[in-house]
């Protein structure tokens, strides 16, 4: 049976391919978002739906708000 320490030392160490994962899919979704903005800006100017650049973006409807605001 393990102890505490050891128990406490390999949950953390279970974190780490996930975690490292999930880091680098933020990072990813973060650039993403970037070159995605003036394009949902621009689609908000001209018209399009709020929730048509929602669906065919994947983000949420008020994001497309903001985001055609600024």
């Amino acid at each position: 049976m393990k102890d505490e320490a050891a128990e406490r030392a390999e949950a953390e160490r279970a974190l780490d391919a996930p975690g490292q994962r999930r880091m680098i899919a933020k990072d990813e979704l973060r650039r993403a978002d970037e070159e995605l903005k003036p394009y949902v800006k621009r689609a908000v100017q001209a018209g399009v739906s709020i929730r048509r650049i929602a669906s065919k973006t994947g983000l949420a409807t008020t994001t497309v708000m903001l985001w055609g605001r600024e």
